[in-house]
């Protein structure tokens, strides 16, 4: 029996020594920008000037709903509550009141939109001189000189023409199209534009041959096609990345090991809770201070997970999965 519990035991301390040295993969959100940190609920201020300007602001709704990050406050009573409070867009647009609106409504930012230009170019013509086999107007013979017969894929006889390769001129046209778009991003918890830009995109078609059946995309699908493009760059640039990187988490005691558990199911907000309960209780415990660099670094906050990295370090100066953790982290710094 003894044998069996050593054996068991072997197992557990063995599975537990290589899933540590190994590490878990965890799924971390960055933040594309830092000063973006915070910012979760928005709004997006509608667009009436034309139907495209309103389809940009639908696609900006659509995508932001699609980030699994940001949450949107609807767009109707926010402007009802701007109205019982005698404000309006244009008060946010000029820098007015805006602590009182995010205080107001607990909202973190809202998104303007501007769709400056939208506009089909004239078609751009050419002519390329091309190598085709041309019809010479006769017809291949055998040595009998009789003329050769073939079969056609629908079954029928038909005289087998003579070709020859000659340079052709060949037509072509190119659809293009042009957008410039404004995006703003206006925090109002802290009442200052923290993104403002201006996007320009080219559309050009492929040669579109004039001889031959193509279709020819609609001057609705371009526009379609350059809204998508300059809203989805944008959307880009503030929703988060989303990384995967192999981290290990600190194990020891019933406390921190159940911050582990939330850690792994990616609901790091709990796993900090429990690690900063754990804190309380063992202040001088490295494995605490590293857990919640990792959960920090997790949610992207890398200011506050680098500070608690060197708590860890400064407890175990010489662990080098801390050492390794500050190094990660600095990196990271850099790169942004």
């Amino acid at each position: 029996m003894w044998q069996r519990i050593f054996v068991a035991t072997t197992i557990i301390v063995i599975f537990n020594f290589f899933s540590c040295s190994s590490g878990i993969k965890l799924q971390f959100q960055q933040p594309a920008q830092d000063h973006l940190i915070g910012i979760k609920w928005l709004v997006v201020a509608p667009c009436t000037d034309t139907d495209e300007a309103t389809l940009m602001c639908n696609f900006i709704t659509t995508f932001i709903q699609h980030t699994n990050y940001f949450d949107l406050f609807d767009r109707d009573s926010f402007s009802k509550a701007l109205e019982q409070n005698d404000l309006s867009y244009d008060n946010i647009r000029q820098g007015d009141s805006l602590n009182q609106i995010g205080k107001l409504l607990d909202i973190d930012g809202i998104i303007f939109s501007e769709l400056k230009i939208l506009k089909i170019l004239p078609d751009e013509q050419g002519i390329d001189k091309i190598e085709k086999l041309v019809w010479t107007g006769e017809y291949e013979r055998d040595e009998d000189g009789k003329i050769i017969m073939e079969v056609s894929p629908s079954g029928e006889k038909n005289r087998k023409k003579k070709f020859k390769l000659q340079t052709v001129d060949q037509h072509y046209r190119i659809r293009k199209a042009k957008i410039e778009a404004i995006f703003q991003l206006i925090d109002l918890q802290k009442g200052s534009i923290v993104i403002s830009r201006e996007s320009t995109e080219n559309y050009r078609s492929d040669k579109i041959i004039e001889e031959e059946s193509q279709k020819l995309p609609t001057d609705d699908e371009i526009k379609r096609t350059l809204i998508l493009y300059v809203v989805q760059n944008f959307l880009n640039e503030i929703a988060p990345k989303v990384v995967k990187v192999k981290r290990i988490i600190e194990t020891g005691n019933a406390l921190i090991d159940s911050g582990e558990v939330h850690a792994k199911a990616g609901r790091w907000d709990d796993a900090k809770e429990i690690w900063n309960r754990a804190e309380k209780i063992y202040p001088y415990d490295a494995r605490v201070y590293y857990n919640l660099g990792v959960a920090c670094e997790a949610q992207g906050d890398y200011e506050l997970a680098e500070i608690y990295y060197q708590k860890a370090l400064l407890l175990s100066p010489k662990k080098k999965l801390y050492q390794k953790a500050v190094q990660n982290i600095r990196k990271i710094w850099q790169e942004k």
